[in-house]
């Protein structure tokens, strides 16, 4: 039987018989083989892989799980699998992943940008790999697909929350400034106290990169100092968990007002709920995965620049109005 034979009956082609059809069914049956197949499409005049790369900062993070699930079931929809990995914000890792991607010949690639420079990014660009940035923008976006939230509005929108409720002493917890979104959300904050009239103070601005537990010790630090502010505004989702952390320990979570940018899981099931700006990663990654696969399909567009708009859910802690007596000092901190 010749070799001929064999790969006709693989690919299913016509032209042999019944009998040897099952000859070589049995065999491979018996072999355990499996086929190769990158090597059968680079045999053909289809050089696709079938494979994306999706670089994300932190898989543990629900945001980013999250958008992972709606690249993946788009990807499902084109018969396509991912590969993914994670940077930790660093921007020699985001370098090693996207060669590793290209190296093993994704056809396309959706990056969570580290930094404001796209390092090698740049070469595959001009080289032609499809390429959509989601949630994050650096500064060398403009002829790329991307698909991000209004940072800078919703940061304006839970500000201008707590203001209309009475607020005028609020504290700003974010990420470290080096992060796109993290400066974004820090504009719009200022840009709703100063059109309020009111002066942002450097000691009510802190960030920082941190866990929800560190999260929790810095805000209970904070917050055993006086004067303390009314009303919080925690700017991402780990700020969010640990913040909530602190108020519930030190029994002011009826007392201070908080309201977050990201959504946190269980924020609808505590009492008082909390209050947010989300996002809504998984649409993200439904968005970024379908602006990647109409470049696939060869659709000639303009760069597109997805921007979603964001709204507040009211659950209970942005609503909480400033005390109007001087507040009693809290319980002790846990240990």
């Amino acid at each position: 039987m010749s070799i001929k034979t064999v790969s006709r009956v693989v690919n299913r082609e016509e032209g042999v018989s019944p009998v040897l059809t099952a000859r070589v069914d049995a065999s491979i049956a018996y072999l355990g083989y499996q086929p190769d197949d990158r090597a059968r499409r680079l045999r053909t005049t289809d050089l696709r892989t079938g494979v994306i790369g999706f670089v994300l900062v932190d898989v543990s993070n629900p945001f980013f799980s999250s958008i992972l699930r709606g690249i993946e079931e788009v990807a499902r929809e084109h018969n396509y699998f991912v590969l993914s990995g994670s940077t930790d914000g660093d921007s020699a890792r985001q370098d090693q992943l996207v060669s590793a991607f290209v190296t093993r010949r994704v056809d396309g690639l959706i990056v969570v940008p580290t930094g404001d420079s796209i390092g090698p990014l740049s070469g595959e660009i001009d080289r032609g790999t499809p390429l959509v940035f989601v949630d994050l923008e650096p500064d060398e976006a403009n002829n790329v697909d991307l698909v991000r939230t209004d940072h800078q509005g919703g940061a304006r929108q839970a500000t201008e929350h707590l203001l209309r409720r009475g607020h005028t002493d609020i504290a700003f917890f974010g990420s470290p400034l080096d992060i796109f979104s993290a400066r974004l959300r820090l504009a719009g904050f200022r840009e709703a106290m100063e059109a309020a009239g009111l002066t942002v103070r450097g000691e009510r601005m802190t960030t920082g990169l941190h866990t929800p537990d560190q999260w929790q010790r810095l805000v209970t630090d904070y917050l055993v100092q006086t004067p303390r502010p009314t009303g919080l505004f925690t700017a991402q989702n780990f700020i969010t968990l640990g913040a909530l952390q602190a108020l519930h320990a030190l029994g002011l979570r009826d007392r201070i007002a908080q309201i977050g940018f990201d959504d946190v899981d269980l924020g609808a099931v505590v009492t008082p709920g909390v209050s947010v700006v989300p996002q809504y990663p998984l649409e993200l990654g439904r968005r970024a995965a379908q602006l990647l696969f109409h470049r696939l399909e060869g659709a000639p567009h303009e760069p597109v620049r997805e921007i979603l708009a964001t709204k507040v859910i009211e659950r209970g802690s942005g609503e909480i109005a400033p005390s109007l007596t001087t507040p009693a000092r809290p319980r002790s901190r846990p240990r």
